[in-house]
């Protein structure tokens, strides 16, 4: 077991050497297949447009006429869907619609908004460059082309692009299958009657909703109290069942934090801690081939560590390649001192001011400060080497709603 905290470049190479666990594939309906994991190459096996088509409602013209001001309208009109071969004689137009098949001899079209009709003759305001407002066959995608990549996420991004090419179905990997604990005597279901020292289980929503992906299949486990026996026998009588167990709370030093001597006793621990603020009691290891993420019980770094560690980890099990969060360089509207020489990552909302986005932080960072999510925007990441930040810092920026997605 390493004892000394990772730093996040090195836990996200011990996920880059990850294998693929989750290696059933299944052939299923496009409807159904968004926020899956591609199994295969996919190809192109048409041409996109299949066809030269105009762009715009207005007028095919040939190119002998493009500087004649004055056209006679053909009789001849194409709308799209039309299949009809059409060739223009000189000195007309033809009235054609938006993604409707193009003359044979033309590869202009002139916008209706530039033309005017004097005498049934069609008068051009403005002359259409050569080759203007015609989509040529095969000049977004041309038949043959690998389109997606085997492990791309099928997305709002890219469904639009497989339908069109003709794709009903395709091929995933099956949803990975993941079981999560709570942990703690001190939890119970939200209630506004608290008693004693017990606190509201937001955890087991928190993870419920993080979990909630069509890649994945989850299961709620119960709570763990606080006894060694019962949270081993907990551990093993489902890791059978499940390729990854997370679990929240229970991973630190105290007496009663048991995960982590179940774990190194019944199986392998790869790391334990981290050097990121909020997050550092983070344990990741194995029992037999199921992968078990003990993650600290504050709600602040569960959510965090699950964005940049856990999501990262599941994707890479089912095939996905690992790509870096996108962050966006914003300055900083405050000054601080940071005391670690951990990451840090710090709650801030996104404000426009003087002219410009910048970030302005959260009153309240501790990683039991719920709130500190709920009321801000997004993140700044404090490298490892920094200590101070001054006002006008420039940082890298993590937006939550692309963070959690």
């Amino acid at each position: 077991m390493n004892k000394k905290p990772l730093y996040l470049k090195q836990i996200i190479s011990f996920i880059k050497k990850q294998s693929i666990l989750v290696k059933k594939i299944e052939l299923i309906n496009l409807l159904d297949a968004e926020d899956k994991i591609l199994a295969e190459n996919i190809y192109s096996k048409i041409n996109l447009p299949p066809f030269k088509n105009s762009a715009v409602d207005g007028y095919a013209i040939l190119k002998y006429d493009l500087n004649n001001s004055h056209k006679i309208i053909s009789k001849t009109r194409i709308a799209a869907g039309d299949s009809k071969e059409v060739k223009i004689n000189k000195g007309e137009v033809v009235r054609i619609f938006t993604g409707a098949k193009m003359p044979l001899n033309s590869n202009t079209v002139v916008m209706q908004e530039n033309t005017k009709l004097e005498n049934n003759k069609l008068k051009l305001l403005k002359i259409p460059k050569y080759g203007e407002n015609c989509r040529h066959k095969g000049e977004d995608i041309s038949k043959g082309k690998l389109v997606l990549k085997k492990g791309s996420k099928i997305d709002v991004k890219n469904l639009n692009l497989i339908a069109a090419i003709g794709y009903n179905k395709v091929k995933v990997y099956s949803k990975i299958k993941v079981g999560f604990f709570t942990s703690g005597n001190e939890l119970v279901r939200p209630t506004t009657k608290l008693t004693k020292s017990k606190i509201n289980n937001s955890n087991f929503f928190l993870l419920n909703s993080l979990l909630n992906k069509n890649y994945i299949s989850k299961r709620f486990l119960g709570n763990l109290s606080d006894n060694y026996k019962k949270v081993e026998n907990n551990l093993l009588k489902n890791i059978s069942k499940f390729n990854m167990i997370i679990t929240t709370g229970g991973a630190s030093v105290g007496d009663e934090d048991h995960l982590v001597k179940a774990l190194e006793n019944n199986g392998k621990i790869f790391f334990w801690r981290a050097a990121i603020k909020p997050g550092r009691p983070i344990a990741v290891g194995k029992i037999q081939n199921t992968y078990i993420i003990c993650l600290p019980g504050n709600p602040v770094s569960v959510q965090l560590l699950y964005a940049f560690i856990v999501k990262p980890l599941i994707l890479k099990l089912l095939g996905a390649p690992l790509k870096k969060i996108s962050a966006e360089k914003l300055k900083t509207n405050f000054s601080m001192i940071k005391k670690t020489k951990r990451l840090e990552w710090l709650r801030v909302s996104k404000k426009f001011i003087k002219n410009e986005y910048v970030i302005v932080k959260h009153p309240k960072q501790g990683s039991g400060m719920i709130s500190s999510i709920s009321y801000s925007d997004g993140i700044v990441e404090i490298p490892e080497h920094v200590s101070s930040i001054k006002k006008g810092d420039t940082l890298d920026y993590y937006d939550f709603d692309k963070l959690f997605n």
